[in-house]
């Protein structure tokens, strides 16, 4: 196993992590960084995406990652419907389950440029 693997999966299990504590605190307590909630979501999940496609590469882990980061961003949206001061919304899972899928998505077809050493010619 590479650094770059073993980074990346540290990385994505703290992403996620933060992700599960952002996501569950009362809604008074958790950063609002961008005023956007769709953003943030996005942001979010496509980082967290990225170092999970980075840190298992293979394709059923690859499946597994998207399957499990967008059941992940349902059932939390589910569980803030029970915490004081957050709302639960169809766009958040929505919005999160795309941004995950879209950066794996991107991290393979970048990894297969690169094994195949693709060369774009503006000629």
């Amino acid at each position: 196993m590479t650094k770059l693997v073993r980074l990346a999966r540290m990385g994505a299990g703290l992403t996620a992590l933060t992700i599960l504590v952002l996501s569950v605190v009362p809604g008074t307590l958790r950063p609002h960084l961008l005023g956007n909630d769709y953003c943030e979501h996005f942001i979010a999940y496509f980082v967290t995406g990225c170092l999970f496609a980075i840190g298992y590469p293979r394709p059923i882990q690859l499946l597994s990652s998207g399957v499990l980061l967008a059941v992940c961003a349902g059932l939390l949206e589910f569980v803030q419907l029970r915490i004081p001061g957050r709302t639960a919304s169809v766009g958040g899972f929505v919005t999160a389950a795309v941004g995950a899928w879209i950066a794996l998505v991107i991290v393979v077809l970048v990894r297969r440029a690169r094994e195949r050493k693709l060369v774009i010619s503006y000629k």
